[in-house]
């Protein structure tokens, strides 16, 4: 029981960590184009610099390695936060009965769509606000 505990608590805490990294705005995902990234800062690092040709075409260069090193490393992040999501349903199978299981894998496609749903409007709402019942307190 204390493994099942431990596996769902590491499961979240690497959904929230793996969702954090999102941009909440699905449209910029289909464009995204590591190149085109690359050379968009590439050519605003040149103007703020005023680097030379030889300088902008290696920062160009290494721009580019950055955004497909990141790329790759959040699709190996995603792929082991699904292994372990998967190996999490296998074991919770084991335990539930057929019913149970069934009304759980619902449970979980209504957090899931609602965590999208919350990611679409700007990721959760209040960053950083705290509210107290109608008073503001400010603490100094």
């Amino acid at each position: 029981m204390k493994k099942l505990i431990m596996s769902l608590a590491l499961i979240s805490a690497l959904s929230v960590g793996v969702f954090a990294q999102k941009t909440g705005n699905e449209g910029s995902k289909r464009d995204f184009n590591p190149g085109k990234m690359a050379e968009k800062r590439s050519e605003k690092l040149k103007a703020d610099l005023k680097l030379t040709d030889q300088q902008f075409a290696a920062v160009t260069k290494l721009n580019k390695e950055s955004v497909v090193s990141r790329e790759a490393e959040r699709n190996e992040i995603k792929a082991k936060h699904d292994a372990k999501k998967q190996a999490y349903k296998n074991e919770m199978k084991k335990i539930l009965t057929p019913e149970q299981y069934k009304t759980f894998e619902e449970k979980m496609a209504t957090n899931e769509a609602r965590r999208r749903e919350g990611m679409r409007k700007g990721r959760g709402g209040n960053h950083g606000e705290h509210h107290h019942g109608g008073r503001h307190e400010h603490k100094g």
